[in-house]
């Protein structure tokens, strides 16, 4: 796969509601804010979008370290016409984006390249004038003709990305587990736990979490800049350590350790507090419960919340009383968007011998088509076996065009559908229910199903 190198300047001007932009794709280079004077601007600009505070200089020194080292693909639109008086800067992006290279793992020690996309922000006096629609396109466009089969995104807004073929792929709970008696399990919890430091937990956490992202369907690879948030030494937020993040490591009967927590407290009335987990690492679901039994031990600790648990959470079902175990949200994680159809189902693990032909409607043309998936052999073989039935949507270039079942396929679905099936974090019958897939007959829905069902929920704690 070869992508244009990240600090190989690019840009091209458009015109759209009687404004004129450049549309600008750079990245970050050696030489800190006074060799990147685009990129502070960018990173400014994102700051400005998502209504954090204006970055430090020590912020922009290590953001700008970071950008570099991982060759993140920076792309930034600027308005070319006069600015008012007081206004920003026309040096100020007026939208943001940017994407790197990752993994996404589909099974034990099997990953599928993923090209991730981010800080994506548009000034809201600048929207509806084509600005996300033109970043999106372009750099779906690169990373399909480079060769990667899916991208993947976190959204803070669930409304923006299906139009471009993203669907949820996981999701994951905020969750709230009472402390005040500690934690009582149906079975004994297994090695042990000790307080650690937090300078050598930024040096051990990149090698649990990747054990974790080995064995976990759904998890992607993380970015150099984790390790000294998770250990309070630079939080990115806030563009300045916290001191007030403890961390925890679990040994194994060895003493190798294999799972690790950071969390801090939060004071209550009087001396009492909540524990709030900023991240809970191990690839066994056996020592994340131990970590979990550390946490609610801790004294004057009344209530243990974690913002990124599982959806099928082993601890609530070792846990004596499920009613302590308490579900306050549930949300979309990773969104997914198939750009190579043939190369992502064909990656991915079956657990049943089928033969399914899918229609897939796709309005920017990478996965349009129609694709036979057999898993009857050794091997799962997909196949793109012909054009769709051209509709009145697609003619009319609707942004998600009608999904309509052609005579030669079982199911019909838009892109987006596929992504959120891909993992196996939803059911197809779900989907068909909620008017999302259509079906020859419901024998065909229970071969989808049973085509894209997994042994695993899919399990993703890397926003980005």
């Amino acid at each position: 796969m070869s992508t244009h190198p990240a600090n190989e300047p690019r840009s091209e001007q458009y015109s759209a509601k009687g404004n004129t932009y450049e549309v600008k794709t750079f990245g970050a280079r050696p030489g800190g804010i006074a060799g990147n004077p685009e990129a502070v601007e960018w990173l400014r600009a994102v700051n400005q979008g998502f209504h954090g505070p204006e970055p430090s200089e020590q912020s922009l020194e290590r953001d700008l370290m970071w950008l570099h080292s991982e060759r993140i693909r920076l792309r930034a639109v600027h308005s070319q016409d006069p600015v008012p008086t007081a206004a920003l800067g026309e040096q100020r992006p007026v939208a943001t984006y940017c994407s790197w290279d990752s993994n996404l793992t589909l099974g034990a020690e099997t990953q599928l390249p993923a090209w991730l996309v981010s800080e994506v922000t548009v000034r809201p006096t600048h929207a509806r004038r084509g600005i996300l629609r033109r970043m999106m396109t372009a750099d779906l466009t690169e990373a399909h003709q480079a060769g990667f089969p899916i991208a993947a995104l976190t959204a803070s807004e669930a409304t923006i990305y299906g139009r471009f073929g993203f669907g949820a792929g996981t999701f994951n709970t905020e969750v709230a587990v009472a402390a005040e008696s500690g934690l009582t399990l149906k079975a004994p919890s297994v090695g042990r736990v000790e307080m650690a430091d937090n300078k050598a937990l930024a040096q051990l956490a990149p090698h649990i979490f990747e054990e974790f992202h080995q064995l976990t369907p759904g998890s992607l690879r993380r970015t150099g800049k984790w390790w000294d948030y998770v250990s309070g030494q630079y939080d990115w937020h806030t563009g300045k350590a916290d001191p007030e993040i403890r961390t925890a490591v679990h040994y194994d009967g060895n003493e190798r350790a294999d799972g690790y927590v950071s969390y801090k407290f939060v004071r209550g009335s009087g001396f009492k507090g909540t524990l709030e987990v900023v991240d809970l690492v191990s690839p066994s679901a056996q020592v994340r419960i131990a970590l979990w039994e550390y946490l609610c031990g801790l004294d004057l600790v009344t209530e243990v919340r974690h913002p990124n648990a599982q959806m099928e959470d082993p601890l609530m079902w070792g846990m004596v009383d499920m009613a302590d175990y308490e579900v306050r949200k549930r949300y979309e994680r990773l969104w997914l968007r198939i750009l190579d159809p043939i190369a992502a189902l064909s990656a991915r693990p079956y657990r049943s011998h089928r033969t399914v032909t899918i229609s897939l409607v796709d309005s920017l043309g990478f996965a349009d088509g129609m694709y036979m998936i057999d898993t009857t052999g050794e091997r799962p073989v997909v196949e793109r076996t012909g054009d769709r039935p051209r509709t009145d949507d697609d003619v009319a270039g609707k942004s998600m065009p009608r999904v309509e079942l052609p005579e030669e396929a079982d199911v019909a679905m838009n892109i987006d559908a596929l992504g959120s099936l891909y993992l196996g974090a939803v059911k197809a019958s779900t989907l068909y229910y909620a008017g999302l897939i259509k079906v020859r007959d419901l024998a065909a829905l229970d071969d989808l199903q049973s085509l894209m069902s997994t042994s695993e929920h899919p399990y993703c704690i890397s926003p980005f």
